[in-house]
């Protein structure tokens, strides 16, 4: 549970400051209440989004992988969800949708999304301490 709490709060400032970066701001006019509000949306929206995908993946990765590393799954997790990321981007974007004013583009979107994995997958995947060497499955959770 607290992996899934840092992962949350993570994500949660990650996404606040990707909308305060540059203008048009997302959720407000002016960047202290756009942080502000996108601070509150990720509190409520990612810890439901996050309990519908990484708690269902990381079960998946356990079913289908057994007796691997943590750290094979977190690499696989990674890419499982950069592929999911990619695919909704790259659908959008060949479909010529146009971006809003407040996504800064394609390029903007690719980058921000990339990161944002990266640092999901490393707060709620990654292993830290000594339990790394070991396989998953003495450590099933």
């Amino acid at each position: 549970m607290r992996r899934f709490s840092i992962t949350v709060l993570v994500a949660t400032m990650l996404h606040a400051i990707g909308c305060i970066l540059a203008p048009p701001f997302e959720f407000a006019g002016a960047r202290p209440a756009c942080f502000f509000y996108a601070f509150i949306s990720g509190i409520i929206g990612f810890p439901i989004l996050f309990a519908l995908v990484l708690l269902p993946l990381r079960a998946g990765l356990h079913r289908f992988m057994p007796y691997r590393t943590q750290r094979i799954y977190a690499i696989v997790a990674g890419m499982v969800l950069y592929a999911l990321r990619a695919a909704v981007i790259l659908a959008r974007q060949l479909s010529d949708v146009p971006s809003l004013p407040f996504q800064h583009g394609y390029l903007a979107q690719w980058i921000f999304w990339s990161i944002f994995v990266i640092a999901i997958t490393i707060s709620f995947f990654w292993p830290f301490g000594t339990q790394s060497r070991t396989s998953s499955y003495d450590h099933a959770s």
